[in-house]
């Protein structure tokens, strides 16, 4: 983000993700060295691979921005109304279990599932009036519009007190090196929250698809997910606990240890301010990828 990361002392080259879980066996392989990615593309590499040599050292989006992407002309607007709707998806999806699950826990009743095991053929239905909602993420809505042609709204319905998204570090990275990269994923975001059109044109070259158009939409969705009063970036042991009980119990994975899965020494308690130690800019980097 226009030399961002240099000024932090990095040299970092931004690599292409792998897809889903693929991109955290590849920071655990060494073929990165870091990586964003969700909490659910990380609990499927484990069940895929065993000891996993990454760790998250950061949460980005703090609150599961999972819900329902409907047809704007649509009576549903709330979670409840969702009780009895037609829903298209993958059964198998995380994103289809995590929807349904969600929906549970605020206790409303089950909706009826359509199984369409293709994302963009449950798009079609969607946009044909087959089914009345379909899984995503609420910030997934400009691209799914489009893609679906239609104009859509969304209905989040996910929990507050499970983690989405966050930065994983490669276990070889010591933590002086790990906090280096947090501290300017954390600068980015802030950042990014100042200057919400920063970074476009660098997309827009490097891509050269709809995606730019589509990303100034999707962040201000997504910005109440990861701004929310808590230290941006902060990870909570008793919020951890409560998102690996909830996504492996509702996915059928075994619940690793939390240690495991995140670096102790990285853990912010929930309305505390972060320590200053991991935010002071350190001397000698190695480069990152």
């Amino acid at each position: 983000m226009d030399g961002l990361f240099a000024e932090h002392g990095l040299d970092v080259e931004i690599l292409d993700p792998s897809g889903g879980p693929d991109n955290v066996a590849r920071v655990a392989s060494g073929g990165s060295d870091f990586a964003l990615t969700s909490v659910n593309h990380y609990l499927s590499a484990v069940a895929r691979h065993d000891d996993l040599a990454a760790r998250f050292v950061a949460v980005v989006v703090q609150r599961s921005p999972i819900g329902a992407l409907v047809a704007a002309a649509s009576e549903l607007r709330e979670p409840a109304d969702l009780a009895g709707a037609k829903v298209g998806g993958d059964p198998a999806n995380p994103q289809t279990i995590e929807l349904l699950a969600s929906l549970r826990h605020r206790g409303v009743a089950a909706p009826e599932l359509v199984e369409i095991p293709d994302n963009a053929l449950a798009r079609a239905a969607l946009a044909r009036g087959e089914v009345d909602a379909i899984p995503a993420l609420v910030d997934a809505l400009p691209r799914r519009r489009r893609q679906a042609g239609i104009p859509l709204r969304a209905i989040r319905a996910g929990r507050d007190d499970v983690y989405a998204s966050g930065l994983l570090a490669a276990d070889r990275f010591s933590d002086e090196e790990a906090w280096q990269v947090r501290r300017a994923v954390v600068a980015a975001l802030e950042q990014q929250r100042r200057r919400p059109s920063g970074g476009l044109d660098t997309m827009d070259a490097r891509y050269a698809d709809d995606r730019t158009e589509d990303a100034p939409e999707g962040w201000a969705m997504l910005e109440p997910f990861v701004f929310t009063g808590d230290p941006v970036g902060s990870m909570d042991a008793a919020r951890w606990a409560t998102t690996l009980d909830f996504l492996c119990r509702i996915r059928g994975l075994p619940r690793p240890a939390g240690e495991s899965v995140y670096r102790p020494q990285f853990l912010i308690a929930s309305g505390a301010a972060p320590p200053t130690h991991g935010f002071a800019v350190l001397p000698h980097p190695r480069p990152a990828r």
